[in-house]
């Protein structure tokens, strides 16, 4: 237990450091910013944001804490503008020079992302960055936070378990914690059925998280696709699949993960997953025997909760949408809510050759 607490604390303390980071002492700035969103104030919006854009560029002293805290509050600007009809680099001019050197210093997009926006952003009521200031953006925000730690622990844990014999205890223990860490993501869905109303977020959140063009390429919008649970799906059991819109939907988000899980992806994309080896080890060892059903075993929880979150979080993606009928179709990060249909078709898929395995030892 105090294993798992550390892992998690580690990269909640990394979050941490960019959410209390202001490098552009733009506070008080950023949080009137919802005021003029719900007046449609645009030459208001231009006017605050070119008080604290850093006109003559990026210091060369700053990393990548003061880096991704600017982009954030910068990038809460961006999707105002969007929102309001206009292409912000096209508006603001300056803006897209830094909004370039913010993302080589982070090696991450050129706008704001679900990082700056959720777990980049102070919690506290009096210094919480948001578009709207409505609760629900709030709460859509916390149900983020609640499970995006433990996630990227999970990610860590499922990349060492890929060394580990299935018939090692050490599997299956390291399959439990991971259960543990992935039930934070069923945790998150849950807190965002009590407290996100589906029309708001349809109607008042989701035209902030519209696509932006900077330097001649488009961007997609913080969302909550963008949480890496692809990345340790590939891990855990996607690296081999030739569904080529699978393919697509994980390359698609690729580039808005930290640079460290792309190149877990990179590694992984040339290994076989998780459950592969795992399946493969079973059949070489006659899936006979205690150590390789408690091996098998394992995974099989972790999946059961991964579909406690898969199946939630396509219903509350078909009631926002469903609630929103006559607008855009498409999610915030470019998709339909059918393709959360088909993660969970294939994660049921990987489910099943578990238990395929299980029935035949």
């Amino acid at each position: 237990m105090e294993r798992t607490l550390n892992r998690v604390s580690a990269f909640a303390a990394t979050h941490a450091a960019v959410a209390a980071c202001d490098p552009l002492q733009a506070r008080a700035l950023v949080l009137q910013l919802p005021a003029l969103n719900r007046d449609k104030d645009v030459p208001g919006i231009v006017g605050l944001l070119r008080e604290f854009l850093p006109v003559r560029g990026v210091p060369s002293s700053w990393g990548f804490v003061e880096a991704a805290a600017a982009m954030r509050d910068i990038g809460f600007f961006l999707g105002s503008l969007k929102r309001h009809g206009l292409e912000p680099v096209d508006l603001v001019p300056g803006l897209e020079r830094v909004l370039l050197d913010l993302a080589r210093v982070t090696d991450l997009p050129p706008r704001e992302t679900l990082l700056h926006v959720t777990v980049w952003n102070p919690a506290a009521a009096d210094a919480q960055r948001s578009y709207t200031g409505l609760p629900d953006e709030a709460h859509l925000l916390e149900s983020v936070r609640i499970s995006m730690a433990a996630l990227e622990a999970a990610i860590a844990l499922t990349v060492e378990l890929s060394d580990v014999s299935l018939r090692s205890p050490a599997f299956a223990q390291g399959c439990d914690e991971l259960e543990a860490y992935l039930q934070k993501m069923v945790e998150s869905i849950v807190y965002a059925y009590r407290f996100i109303s589906p029309q708001v977020f349809y109607d008042e959140l989701r035209p902030f998280y519209e696509p932006i063009r900077v330097g001649g390429q488009s961007y997609l919008g913080p969302g909550a696709v963008e949480m890496p649970l692809f990345v340790l799906e590939h891990v855990l059991w996607g690296s081999q699949s030739d569904d080529p819109a699978y393919r697509e939907f994980k390359e698609t988000y690729l580039p808005y993960v930290l640079p460290a899980y792309r190149a877990v992806y990179a590694r992984f994309a040339t290994e076989p997953a998780l459950i592969d080896r795992a399946l493969d080890e079973a059949r070489a060892a006659g899936t006979q025997g205690e150590h390789v059903r408690a091996g098998l075993t394992a995974p099989e929880r972790v999946f059961k909760v991964l579909l406690r979150f898969r199946a939630p979080h396509l219903k509350l993606a078909e009631r926002a949408y469903e609630a929103g009928r006559s607008g855009p179709t498409t999610g915030s990060g470019g998709y339909a809510p059918s393709m959360l249909g088909d993660l969970l078709t294939l994660t049921c898929a990987a489910r099943s050759r578990i238990r395929a395995a299980l029935d035949e030892s």
